[in-house]
């Protein structure tokens, strides 16, 4: 009984037996993308058509992460950049085809404060501690806006699309200098929630954490997206 009783002692440890403080960086990836996007207007001659194409991949993110940590709880400050690849055309009477499609980056900027609490603490004797933890908190983010029609249009200065009469390079530029300007960018701030792992080998510290972000529209139409984030860093 002796025993299973240290056993356990030893299995279940206190909260505070993690780092007071830690840093690193983190990368991950948003299990959302940037869909598929057609529209028409006219008919023959006066047909203008614009295309976006789903991405291939999710997009892949990359950051730093500070924590204070005390007794089970943790603050957390996070700041990251996303980025992911898809594809573009516009086509009309005097641009029938264009010779490829264009490529474009979707890019987001995030920073973030979370306020976590170990549920369960764990230990591997003379290996590592764990600890699942579950949390929530405040983003504020920033990202390229999809290209559809109103775009187009404000870019241009065309109300009537079939009036454009511009080269694949022209357009191409115009369309790379607005969404690369950030105040052109989609911006929203939102709650979020995240369930985690966290993993400790001496002043080496690993987490993986999920966590869905209520953010409308930083993913055009959606209210929000679920991330994955590995973190590794030092603890003290």
């Amino acid at each position: 009984m002796k025993k299973m009783l240290s056993l356990f002692m030893i299995v279940l440890v206190p909260s505070f037996a993690f780092a007071l403080a830690g840093f690193g960086i983190q990368v991950g990836s948003d299990l959302s993308k940037l869909g598929s996007y057609s529209y028409s207007e006219g008919s023959g001659l006066t047909e203008v058509t614009i295309n976006t194409y789903e991405m291939e991949s999710n997009p892949g993110s990359f950051g730093g992460y500070a924590f204070i940590d005390l007794f089970g709880f943790a603050l957390e400050a996070e700041s990251e950049i996303a980025a992911g690849k898809y594809e573009f055309d516009f086509t009309n009477q005097f641009l029938p085809e264009m010779e490829q499609k264009i490529p474009f980056v979707w890019g987001r900027g995030s920073y973030s404060f979370t306020f976590k609490k170990n549920i369960m603490d764990l230990s591997i004797p003379f290996l590592a501690k764990a600890a699942v933890n579950a949390g929530g908190g405040f983003g504020s983010h920033a990202a390229t806006k999809r290209v559809n029609v109103d775009m187009v249009r404000s870019i241009l200065d065309e109300e009537d699309l079939s009036n454009v009469n511009l080269g694949q390079n022209e357009i191409e530029t115009l369309i790379e200098d607005f969404l690369t300007n950030t105040e052109n960018w989609e911006k929203a701030s939102g709650l979020h929630l995240q369930a985690g792992l966290r993993f400790k080998v001496l002043v080496l510290d690993t987490h993986i954490n999920a966590r869905y972000n209520l953010a409308k529209d930083i993913y055009t139409d959606k209210a929000g997206w679920l991330q994955l984030m590995f973190k590794l860093g030092f603890a003290i």
